[in-house]
């Protein structure tokens, strides 16, 4: 029995919205038929209705609120349909005393306004029979008492009259069956829609987090076969580059995932643009050179220097388009061209990447920012990639407040133009590093525990660390972890967030609360690098955060970020 009524308040829900918002209706109603008839002889009745129609009012409007706002709707929905009965017997008994009155239009009147009621009731219900039959059944019994009220029992029409009623209840039952249908179809297929989404945001990000693993091994293993005397350098560039190569993909496929589900975010905070632009051009130069085109960047004079803005989301946005724009060009160069325009909402900095490549069709530019589209499959067999690049690079200017466009220039080629909003940022104060500590100011190799579930990772990290002349030991999950935290003391501890049983949130939890290593930094090691990841791992105790596949230089930055704390 309880789980009928949870379901009930689950369907219900739809319709004691609806009815919430009909309410400015039915009071508008009552104040017209007040302030048109209730002063005219005959008509004094509205007034004692229009008492008893607030009084029930309120109560619905109580009971809505108490529904919509309970922890448990179930315990609640009874209420509710009872004051659905209740509202629905005071509006309507208002024709029976107008049709009492005797005349023809009175008697049409009565019929319209109980007419009216049902039909607000049906479109009210939302698919919820129990709420429909609440509100329709009173009205549907004063449209049968109507002729025996009135003295009308002899008239010869009334059979008539009765049966079109009844032909009114079947044709009224027919509809709402059909509209509770449609509504139940169309409501399976957008959670069935929103499952979809869900379950494919999950799986990405689940996949996500298991090929990070693999591309650290690639990635941290090449730059260990670099470093050795007499190794292939040749192949163990290879490998980098395919793990390069792997990880940009994944990247992409996690961004668009977060951006389709809503959950991609920018930051504002103050930085120097013309340095980024800078450093983005100087990214691709080498590239460029390589394939024999030349990479230009014009308006130095005009480029604003401190910004408030997302850097990290502008420099996926320029890498994206300088890469495009160099792949696309045989011949002749690629143009980054900035210029500063204050305009009446504000000023805006316009980054325009012009390229010499073959151009582009309308129907190229209609096509240019669908997701996985690579404008045919021959562009997709000779420059790969998974055809995201520019659809994520367009949202993420629309989340950062602007806008990203393509035309082809008459002569050839391609133009993107990127205009985003630059209010004006601040410098930071200088730093005096005249007495700056060294970058891990211990005398002794630091001693790091390494905790992690995978076996690769626990190997890419050692070998990393011991680079450093770091003395390792590593946990393959946290209850290993807290075991050797309670032996010895570390410098720091290197720990996954995401692993079986006890995750790396919970574990640094346990560490805070009582042992040896309650002060040890504790670096977060993970995929997700979120606002709300970073947020979950500083409220867990940690201090840092590396992403996956992890960077020697961002683990050595990490390492001395906790050193100086």
């Amino acid at each position: 029995m309880a789980r009928y009524w949870e379901n009930l308040a689950v369907v219900y829900r739809p319709a004691a919205v609806s009815r919430r918002s009909q309410v400015p209706l039915r009071v508008f109603v009552i104040l017209v038929l007040c302030a048109s008839m209730a002063w005219r002889p005959g008509f004094g009745f509205l007034i004692g209705w229009t008492a008893a129609y607030v009084f029930a009012q309120i109560a619905e409007l109580l009971a809505l609120r108490r529904f919509l706002t309970s922890s448990n709707p179930a315990s609640t929905v009874v209420c509710n349909l009872a004051t659905d009965l209740l509202m629905a017997t005071v509006f309507g008994w208002v024709a029976i005393p107008l049709w009492q009155i005797g005349t023809p239009a009175a008697a049409a009147a009565a019929t319209l306004l109980i007419s009216g009621s049902i039909l607000t009731a049906l479109m009210g219900a939302e698919g919820c029979f129990a709420a429909f039959l609440s509100a329709v059944a009173p009205h549907m019994a004063y449209l049968f008492i109507l002729p025996f009220v009135g003295g009308s029992t002899r008239d010869p029409v009334t059979p008539y009259f009765l049966i079109g009623a009844g032909l009114l209840s079947l044709v009224l039952g027919m509809v709402f069956t059909w509209s509770q249908r449609a509504m139940q179809a169309e409501r399976s297929a957008r959670l069935a829609a929103e499952a979809q989404t869900a379950a494919k945001s999950a799986f990405v990000a689940m996949v996500s987090h298991e090929l990070r693993t693999p591309i650290n091994a690639l990635l941290n293993g090449a730059a260990m076969l670099e470093r050795q005397n007499g190794a292939d350098r040749g192949a163990a560039r290879l490998i980098a580059d395919a793990g390069d190569m792997m990880k940009t993909l994944l990247n992409d496929l996690l961004d668009y995932s977060k951006i389709e589900a809503g959950r991609m975010g920018v930051e504002i905070v103050d930085y120097d643009l013309a340095a980024l632009v800078d450093d983005s051009v100087l990214l691709w130069r080498g590239e460029a050179r390589a394939k024999g085109i030349k990479l230009e960047l014009k308006g130095i004079q005009t480029r604003p220097n401190w910004v408030r803005g997302d850097p990290m989301r502008l420099r996926q946005i320029l890498n994206n388009l300088l890469s495009n724009a160099i792949k696309f060009t045989a011949e002749g160069g690629v143009t980054l061209a900035l210029t500063l325009h204050e305009r009446p909402d504000g000023r805006k900095v316009m980054i325009e990447v012009i390229d010499t490549g073959p151009g582009l069709t309308p129907d190229q530019i209609n096509r240019l920012f669908s997701a996985y589209d690579q404008l045919g499959v021959g562009t997709a067999r000779a420059f790969g990639g998974t055809g995201l690049g520019l659809t994520i690079s367009r949202d993420l200017a629309r989340l950062m407040g602007g806008t990203l466009t393509a035309e082809s220039d008459a002569g050839g080629g391609a133009r993107f133009t990127l205009t985003l909003p630059a209010p004006q940022g601040a410098a930071p104060p200088a730093v005096d590093l005249s007495d700056a500590p060294s970058l891990i100011p211990h005398t002794q190799p630091l001693r790091i525990l390494v905790v992690d579930d995978h076996d690769i990772n626990r190997r890419a990290l050692r070998g990393m660390l011991e680079a450093f002349g770091a003395q390792v030991e590593t946990a393959d999950d946290a209850e290993a972890a807290l075991e050797a935290a309670n032996v010895r003391v570390f410098d720091a501890i290197l720990m996954d967030v995401r692993m079986p049983g006890v995750d790396g949130l919970e574990a640094t939890r346990r560490l805070r609360a009582s042992g040896l290593n309650r002060q040890t930094p504790v670096i977060a090691v993970s995929g997700a690098v979120s606002a709300q990841d970073i947020e979950a791992c500083r409220s867990a105790g940690m201090k840092g955060m590396i992403e996956k596949p992890v960077v020697p230089s961002d683990l050595y930055a990490a390492l001395f970020g906790v050193a100086e704390q």
